[in-house]
């Protein structure tokens, strides 16, 4: 029991020294000028939000821009399949496999003199 109280009233010290050293008041003035600095900076922060959305503009504006692209790729691609459909087709077949695997050397020169063809008439419309 004496080891307890000897204990308690170190304790009790402990604290009384402490109180001593803290200026409460003090510490309340420097909580509420730090609430007022975070609450004047979170003021800031959604100014600025608001001014870089209002720059980077709106989702409608997006979604209109959207629907320009999207015309516009539209009326290319009506566009590039009608010149497509004026383009011959390939005849034959691009390879044909030669017995033991090997492609044959005469079908894969038909298929790009075909291609060289067909980019030269790409080339002059």
């Amino acid at each position: 029991a004496v080891v307890s109280t000897q204990s308690t009233w170190g304790v009790t010290k402990a604290m009384m020294s402490m109180n001593k050293q803290m200026k409460l008041p003090e510490i309340q003035k420097i909580m509420q000028e730090f609430e007022k600095q975070s609450e004047i900076m979170d003021m800031k922060e959604e100014m600025m939000s608001d001014v870089i959305d209002d720059a980077l503009g709106d989702e409608d504006d997006e979604e209109e821009s959207d629907a320009i692209v999207t015309q516009v790729l539209d009326e290319l691609g009506l566009q590039l399949s009608d010149q497509l459909t004026g383009v011959p087709a390939a005849s034959g077949t691009v390879g044909v496999a030669a017995p033991g695997g090997k492609v044959a050397v005469a079908a894969e020169a038909d298929a790009d003199a075909d291609l060289a063809a067909r980019l030269e008439n790409l080339r002059r419309e």
